[in-house]
């Protein structure tokens, strides 16, 4: 784990996922992102990755003293949607969060490899496709830019007031 005041990053091997929060950095994470406004979270593609992203989004939440339930719940949402979305429907190894505030709102950011599966899911009924449409309704912005390395991010920007979410003026 590396920490600078303007950005902190921390990458977990698939062993300190596997065995979270067990591991020796979960302990060290508390005071690494002291003053630190915007964060990535870099962890194997894996499905255990996904709640382990959820309780670090969460620690950083706590961190920046983001304390609106509403702001809090909308973010866990979109990072669970974009990880495991990230790691169902590409064959990456690897998947890089990144979380960024201003005055006005948060950035969030799901970074994947890019290349599609072809395996086909257990989770092929009706009841499953619908997440990135929940993400946008609860988003102020949500879009995608697909890197010359085929890398793929996708990233959406939550409000910190109160105003409501959806394009703004």
């Amino acid at each position: 784990m590396s920490t600078t005041r303007a950005h902190a990053c921390i990458a977990l091997t698939p062993q300190d996922v596997e065995r979270w929060p067990d591991t020796p950095v979960a302990g060290a994470l508390a005071s690494g992102w002291a003053g630190s406004r915007s964060t990535s979270l870099r962890l194997p593609a894996v499905d255990r990755a996904v709640p382990v992203c959820r309780y670090l989004t969460r620690l950083w939440l706590d961190q920046q003293h983001l304390t609106d339930e509403g702001v809090r719940h909308t973010t866990l949402l979109i990072i669970t949607e974009l990880a495991t979305n990230a790691i169902l429907h590409t064959s990456s190894t690897v998947i890089t969060t990144s979380l960024q505030q201003n005055r006005s709102h948060l950035r969030i950011q799901m970074r994947d490899q890019g290349t599609k599966r072809t395996v086909k899911h257990w989770h092929g009924n009706s009841g499953f496709g619908r997440g990135l449409g929940i993400v946008a309704n609860c988003t102020r912005a949500l879009g995608t830019h697909v890197g010359r390395d085929g890398c793929r991010t996708v990233w959406a920007t939550v409000s910190l007031t109160r105003r409501p979410p959806g394009p703004q003026a």
